[in-house]
């Protein structure tokens, strides 16, 4: 009977954080790597969040992880080197806002 409920807990966070419901294709190989691809990643935030993040949601994790990715991505894009040692305080309050947000 646990075993269900896990199951059960693995599509409702893949609805409400991976997109499970997303997908508009209509191929069923589309479908099923769609599927597939949205359950994988939950269950890697799983493992990620109680290896790494035991103190965050899933939801948190998924909004830390795009936060990072974004901010990659815009120093990537606009050619600038990020000063670590002057930007580290001000992604730690930016990232700090996720963690009490929980």
């Amino acid at each position: 009977y646990r075993t269900r409920f896990q199951i059960e807990f693995c599509f409702r966070d893949s609805k409400q954080f991976t997109g499970l419901n997303d997908c508009q294709a209509r191929d069923l190989k589309k479908l099923d790597f769609a599927f597939n691809a949205s359950l994988a990643s939950v269950n890697i935030a799983k493992v990620m969040r109680k290896r790494y993040y035991p103190s965050l949601s899933i939801g948190l994790l998924k909004v830390y992880l795009s936060n990072t990715y974004m901010l990659k991505r815009i120093f990537s894009k606009s050619g600038l080197k990020p000063n670590r040692t002057f930007n580290t305080k001000l992604i730690k309050e930016l990232f700090g806002i996720v963690a009490e947000a929980a």
